[in-house]
């Protein structure tokens, strides 16, 4: 009994909790979706860019559907600048659906689409169904450079040439309930093999704005880096040089210069100082006496004076 009881309330608290959380599922105030078969493969280019209502809690968890046989890409954010970023959304790709958490009001889904060749007749058909209700799907159809008698169904409201020089098909914007199938079925005549519109693109040397997550471009001013290294070492080459040989000189300046070994003046050699008053010679030779010689010493002659 008291099983039961606990049961009974268990339903009473939560179930309604459930029910309510079930049926505040995320909703998208717009889909722009962009088909572009035989772009750059022989399949179709599929661009998804989704918009959340305004006030949405963020983070929600956002689950595309993929078609069988889709080549997943890329899953996006797109931040409030307008930049196009897949760092933090962590896709989980699955056969049929990819899920990720978003953290933006804005994402973007790119994946290839196959479609049906049969010798010049190519077909596809592009199918959304979704628990995600959405206010507004929009498709735009970008008509191979090459392909003849494009048919699309439900009929365009407008066919017009872009700024690339590419014709693009537009349906009216409809809103789609969450559980309920659109379609957009496109056929057109090409050549075989399929010339791809990539190529004549590049081959008329213009550029196309392709939606995909790329690095930043550099902005390239002309400067050749390159030469300014080469120059900027060559210019503390020669400063060293310059430096070491001017600290060489000045410190042999500043070495003190050993004086040159000069040779002592030569004396003259002490002479017996003569004696004041008449000097004494040798009445026999001549030669010097000293006062106190009684005889010559030289010649043994007897001093007169003595």
């Amino acid at each position: 009994m008291k099983r039961t009881l606990f049961f009974l309330l268990f339903l009473f608290f939560f179930w309604p909790a459930s029910l309510v959380q079930a049926q505040t599922a995320v909703t998208l105030e717009s889909l722009a979706v962009e088909l572009w078969p035989d772009y750059d493969q022989e399949a179709v280019l599929v661009l998804l860019t989704g918009t959340l209502p305004p006030g949405t809690p963020l983070p929600v968890t956002i689950t595309v559907p993929l078609p069988a046989g889709a080549d997943f890409n890329v899953a996006a954010r797109i931040t409030s600048d307008n930049t196009m970023t897949d760092q933090g959304v962590d896709p989980q790709v699955g056969e049929d659906a990819v899920t990720f958490a978003l953290t933006e009001q804005r994402f973007r889904v790119e994946y290839y689409q196959p479609y049906t060749a049969a010798d010049s007749q190519h077909s596809f058909t592009f199918t959304w169904q979704s628990d995600m209700a959405v206010d507004a799907v929009s498709v735009t159809i970008q008509q191979p450079i090459a392909a003849t008698n494009l048919s699309v169904v439900p009929t365009p409201t407008t066919v017009s040439e872009g700024q690339d020089g590419l014709t693009y098909h537009v349906l009216a914007a409809q809103p789609v309930p969450a559980g309920e199938t659109y379609s957009v079925q496109i056929s057109y005549t090409m050549s075989s093999p399929p010339q791809l519109t990539e190529s004549f693109q590049q081959s008329d040397d213009s550029q196309s704005d392709l939606p995909f997550l790329e690095a930043e471009p550099v902005t390239d001013a002309g400067f050749d880096w390159q030469l300014l290294l080469v120059v900027l070492g060559g210019l503390i080459l020669v400063a060293t040089g310059v430096w070491y040989f001017t600290s060489l000189r000045a410190a042999q300046a500043r070495r003190p210069i050993k004086p040159r070994p000069q040779r002592a003046a030569q004396r003259p050699s002490p002479r017996t100082p003569i004696p004041k008053g008449k000097a004494n010679f040798c009445h026999q030779c001549g030669q010097p006496l000293q006062p106190e010689d009684k005889f010559c010493r030289s010649c043994g002659a007897p001093v007169k004076d003595k």
